[in-house]
């Protein structure tokens, strides 16, 4: 098949035209039906270029669609969060422009021959194209589409009018007009991304189709109206059907009495199937009846007031980026359920039709937001984040009216059927003004039946409900009571000013007068940022929902980690992020800051969200277990209650109350002296994607006096620490050499042991983050302590060692004492740690612990504490105290970007295992002591840049933790809370060792 040659007239810039698009039709629902269709997914001709006009287009090559070229050979991904990558010109983008043009050939199904004689249409319809693209047929130009993530249609029935093969031609660039306005947090990759499709539109057909399925709580009965349009935007003569209701009707958009139905809800998402026919065609979907309605402060889903445990998603994939495997779509709901979530916002676009319907079928509640965006507005790189000076936002900006109202009504019209949708977002980070104002009432215009929200309307003057990204507990705390301080409103009022708002005389209120936001519904639309180890304080933030009706909880950013499969250097196998495909504008790993891994593995963070996002709230004591009924529509009864006395190892069954909504009540456990106790809630039944005997929500309560005791060695008589005449020491098993540190154990050698105030920084601690400790920790040098012996004595029988750890280039440090004791199997060693006074007070420590290494390199662990998952002190929800066994390699946690990980709290026993024979270490803390084992040292895993990358040296490090500092949310959100700010304070701590063999 030949290309064309013909470059775009160089007075055509389509790519910068506003109000943006060409000849496309009037957006409308995305049906199934039974007319025609024929996918054009596939294979297609490819050639790539770097200007727009497509005269440097480069030779054939085949590429498939859908998918993104960067990803397939041509140019390379790149990552900004917030900056545009091309000078902010509006309208107008650079002439260096990558440009894939494709080709391929189509022919009409003669079967469609008759049908368009009789006056049937063809539609050529594109899912998603980014930024913009041109299409021709046979060279004639059909159209220009506008909006990357919104479906465009384009009638090309003329086009296809003669018999035979004809050429579809779609040239596609990466910058365009639509730049400016979808500068979401994600790769630049560009290309047809989501299908193409032709369809033959039959003469009295369902052009588009509007359904409203209402509830109405008080009298358990539901109304329908359906209304059926032709091409034209007229009603057309249709029924509508639903079998399970006996209803048949018309679908003119009168209302239809339904009676008694099931109501759909994200607990209980029951769905009808119907259809609406015509005479020459039928649509079928499913209908779920349900009432969405803001009542004061109260956001209801059938008439209950609804708590949002919810998760921002953008559509990434490791090998394909934003193109959307359908699987991904199944796996990704499925994985939300099994993990407590309850609700989804599709930041920063309308997603993949088979996510809403995926949704729809499992219970999810859906935020839908618009493909828009204009963060890079907001900082200006010339003037700072002040901005003074910037281009006009587009929020702000005329010339962009038209175009970003369409576009809000685009997206609606595709989505307005489904039943999980029960909030509509215009976009993210876009500022506020009268083109924004403009689109809300372009969404409420379209559907009048839902809510609207819009974060960057910050005194919710215009929206439905009141929204903002990651405010402090404090700060969410005041919202919660519906008083701010003035402090606060203060920083609300520099909030807009940044946005380039004038927040006017009336600024956010006052106590006599408040804003409107504070009558109004609040959801954290981001609050919590989970970028490596993090997110942390889920507990303390959804405990302020759980106390304050106006919080109905919120978002955790986000959903997946969008690393991309590539090499480095040293050709490892790496998950790439910004940087690694040569860009020279770019942020970083920020783009790793997912509940799930690359490959869709939960992380941590993901299982510390099900715990705090569980529907059944378990807090466990020494007698009893408190349950709260956190649903708002289920009772109990499709759980069941088990409880263990012995870490874990055998369960008992346990009665649960018949808890109503909102109702608490204790349950008795078993009695006895236990040092600990666990409880858990299992489902009975499957539940869609929630398999029976899944854990709803398991918690521990440990006894720490009849834990200690039974942990006591039985004791084989002190054995007094000897000093041979090298100056080295024995104390039982333990060899220490002449400077007071351990070097080995029995037969086993042990190095690098000691004190040690270090942990490799976490994502929440980097440059780029609020809370750059990272750079702090490093300038004073903590990355490279070094011990200097201040003495070294027998006391008895016991060794005392006293050292102090000193930081270069300052006279910060810690002094160290070390009190050794020992029987014949085993040493122990009780250990303080005392910080300088003068110890900056605003610079908390990383943590206080003793960290060791040993050369056979053991790769078992059992261990007797919490997990299974790692836990950090603001973190580590869900996890339980049980006895464990777990490889080396099975307590890493691979971030993309290596950084402390794999801490297990309160360990009372852990041993360390090799092969058969080979000799290990039984370590004893009754007290309970954090526990890392890892393959590398902390050294190794503060050096690199992808876990890849990451190399064993023959050791296997052990990392005690009496105390941690925590982990935040700094990488976007707040930093921990002071609770979990580990103080440059005296600790101290004790722990047994001993050998053993495999």
């Amino acid at each position: 098949m030949s290309m064309p040659t013909t470059p775009s007239a160089p007075t055509d810039r389509w790519w910068e035209e506003l109000p943006a698009g060409r000849n496309r039709l009037v957006g409308r629902a995305h049906l199934h039906s039974d007319a025609p269709e024929l996918s054009l997914d596939g294979t297609w001709d490819f050639r790539y270029g770097t200007r727009a006009d497509g005269t440097d287009l480069g030779a054939p090559a085949p590429i498939e669609v859908p998918g993104l070229w960067q990803l397939q050979g041509h140019g390379a991904p790149q990552y900004t969060n917030v900056v545009y990558p091309i000078p902010m010109d509006v309208p107008h983008v650079p002439d260096e422009n990558p440009t894939g043009h494709y080709s391929r050939a189509v022919t009409v199904p003669a079967e469609w021959t008759s049908a368009r004689e009789d006056g049937a249409r063809i539609l050529l319809r594109f899912q998603g194209v980014d930024s913009a693209a041109k299409v021709w047929i046979d060279d004639a130009e059909i159209g220009v589409t506008s909006g990357s993530r919104l479906t465009q249609e384009f009638d090309v029935t003329e086009a296809l009018a003669a018999e035979g093969e004809h050429r579809l031609d779609v040239r596609v660039v990466q910058w365009s007009v639509n730049t400016y306005v979808e500068d979401q947090d994600m790769w630049w990759a560009s290309g047809i991304f989501r299908s193409v499709d032709l369809l033959l539109r039959p003469v009295g057909g369902i052009h588009d189709l509007i359904t409203h399925a209402d509830f109405d709580p008080a009298t358990g009965q539901g109304t329908l109206t359906a209304s059926a349009y032709g091409t034209g935007g007229e009603l057309v003569p249709a029924t509508v059907r639903i079998p399970a209701l006996c209803l048949e009707a018309a679908a003119d958009g009168s209302e239809i009495a339904a009676g008694e139905v099931a109501p759909w809800s994200a607990e209980s998402p029951t769905l009808y199937e119907a259809t609406v026919s015509t005479d020459t065609e039928t649509v079928t979907l499913k209908l779920g009846f349900r009432r969405v309605e803001v009542d004061g402060e109260i956001f209801r889903v059938n008439g209950e007031r609804i708590v949002f445990r919810g998760v921002n998603r953008h559509e990434a994939d490791p090998v394909v980026g934003r193109t959307q495997h359908l699987e991904n779509q199944d796996l990704d709901v499925g994985l939300m359920k099994q993990h407590n979530l309850n609700a989804v916002r599709t930041s920063h676009y309308p997603p993949h039709q088979r996510f809403l319907e995926v949704c729809d079928e499992v219970g999810l509640y859906v935020i839908c937001e618009g493909d828009f965006e204009t963060h890079g507005f907001h900082v200006d790189s010339t003037w700072g984040e002040d901005a003074t000076g910037a281009p006009q936002r587009p929020a702000a900006d005329d010339r962009f009216r038209e175009t970003l109202c369409e576009r809000s009504s685009r997206f609606v019209r595709r989505d307005r059927n489904h039943a999980s949708i029960v909030m509509w977002s215009i976009g993210n980070e876009s500022s506020t003004g009268p083109v924004t104002e403009a689109m809300i009432q372009a969404v409420r215009d379209t559907d009048p039946t839902r809510p609207v929200i819009y974060e960057q309307d910050y005194r919710a003057q215009t929206v439905d409900v009141f929204s903002l990204m990651y405010p402090t507990h404090d700060e969410s705390e005041q919202i919660g009571k519906r008083a701010l301080t003035d402090e606060y409103r203060e920083k609300l009022v520099g909030m807009l000013e940044h946005l380039g708002v004038d927040a006017g005389e009336e600024g956010f209120g006052s106590d006599e007068q408040p804003m409107p936001a504070l009558s109004k519904p609040f959801l954290w639309i981001e609050f919590a940022h989970a970028m490596g180890n993090g997110a942390g304080s889920l507990k303390e933030y959804m405990d302020l929902v759980h106390r304050y009706p106006a919080l109905h909880g919120g978002f955790i950013w986000e959903w997946i980690d969008h690393g991309l499969v590539t090499t480095d250097a040293e050709g490892n196998e790496i998950y790439g992020y910004g940087g690694d495909f040569g860009e020279r504008l770019h942020d970083g790993n920020f783009v790793a800051d997912g509940l799930v891994l690359p490959d869709r593995t939960p992380s941590p963070a993901l299982l510390d969200a099900k715990h705090h996002y569980s529907p059944v709230g378990l807090e466990v004591g020494e007698r009893a277990a408190t349950l709260v009924n956190r649903y708002a529509f289920r009772d109990l009864s499709g759980l069941r209650a088990e409880v263990s006395v012995d870490a874990q190892s055998t369960w008992q069954e346990l009665d649960l109350p018949d808890l109503a909504p909102g109702q608490s009540a204790e349950v008795a456990l078993p009695e006895g002296e236990h040092a600990s106790v666990t409880v858990r809630l299992l489902t009975r039944e499957a539940d869609g994607p929630v398999p029976a005997g899944h854990e709803i929500v398991a918690a521990s309560h440990v006894d720490a006096e009849r834990l200690a005791a039974a942990l006591a060695p039985a004791g084989s008589g002190a054995v007094a620490p000897v000093q041979a005449a090298d100056g080295t020491w024995q104390v039982g098993p333990a060899r220490l050499d002449d400077l007071g540190r351990l070097v080995g154990l029995g037969e086993l050698e042990v190095e690098h042991a000691g004190a040690d105030l270090y942990r490799a920084p976490v994502d929440n601690e980097r440059a780029r983050t609020r809370y750059p400790l990272e750079a702090r920790w490093k300038r004073i040098g903590l990355d490279g302590a070094r011990r200097r012996l201040l003495g070294i004595e027998a006391d008895g029988d016991a060794l005392v060692v006293r050292s102090r750890v000193g930081l270069d280039g300052n006279a910060l440090g810690a002094d160290v004492t070390e009190r050794w004791t020992a029987d014949a199997d085993a040493a122990e060693v009780a250990v303080i740690v005392t910080p300088v006074e003068f110890w900056p007070e605003d610079l908390p420590l990383p943590r206080i612990g003793w960290t060791f290494a040993l050369p056979a390199a053991p790769d078992q662990v059992e261990y007797e504490g919490f997990g299974p998952h790692e836990s950090y002190p603001d973190t580590g929800g869900g996890t339980t105290f049980a006895l464990r066994t777990a490889s080396v390699e099975e307590l890493q946690v691979p971030y993309v970007f290596p950084q402390e990980n794999g801490n297990r709290a309160g360990v009372v026993r852990a041993v360390l295992r090799g092969g058969t024979g080979a000799e290990g270490v039984e370590l004893t803390a009754p007290e309970g002591l954090g526990l890392a084992v890892r393959p590398w040292s902390t050294a190794e895993l503060d050096a690199r840049a992808h876990d890849g990358a990451l190399r064993t040296d023959g050791r296997t490090w052990v990392t005690l933790s009496a105390a941690l500092h925590g982990v935040g949310s700094a990488a976007c959100g707040p930093e921990p809370l002071p609770e979990y700010v580990l103080t440059a304070r005296e600790e101290s701590f004790r722990f047994r060792l001993a050998p053993t063999r495999g």
